[in-house]
This record gives structure tokens, C-alpha cells and sequence, in this order.
């Protein structure tokens, strides 16, 4: 695994605190839906937040976003996803 780069550091502290919870559900959940629904949020809201967030720290992926944002992610609202078994 690759170190992130100061350049992607720096980008990580631009996106929201809301985009970053959005980020966590959506690698919580597996799947936009699935975060849409544990956040009670529309799907398209969901893509909304998940879009800006990739515009502001030059991510082209969600798995990228993922990766720049990673040690800023919060814990999933709703806990873990394990906890829902």
C-alpha cells in the first residue's frame, strides 16, 4: 500500500464534516443505497455529497475518495456494520 502524498493530505482537510460521514456510511454500507438509508437521506443526496466531496480533493473514484480521506473518516452513524447481523 502507497503512503498518501502531502498533495492528497492537504485535500483531505477540504471536504465537510457531512461529506465525510456520507463517505463513511457509503463504506459502511456497500453501496449508495445502502448509505442513503442508514443516513435517511435521499440516494441522490447521497451521490451529491459523494460527487462534491471527489471535486474538492481531485478524486476521480469513490474508492479514491475513500483513500484520501480515510484517516478523517468518522465512525459509520448507526455503528458498525457488523452490529446489524
Amino acid at each position: 500500500m502507497r503512503a498518501r502524498t502531502r498533495a492528497e493530505r492537504a485535500a483531505a482537510e477540504r471536504a465537510t464534516d457531512r461529506e465525510l460521514v456520507v463517505v463513511a456510511a457509503v463504506l459502511a454500507a456497500g453501496s449508495e443505497k445502502g448509505a442513503a438509508h442508514r443516513l435517511g437521506l435521499s440516494h441522490s443526496t447521497v451521490k451529491h455529497h459523494l460527487a462534491s466531496a471527489r471535486s474538492k480533493v481531485g478524486a476521480e473514484t469513490t474508492a479514491q475518495l475513500v483513500w484520501i480521506l480515510g484517516p478523517r473518516l468518522p465512525e459509520p452513524e448507526g455503528g458498525p456494520l457488523a452490529d446489524e447481523s
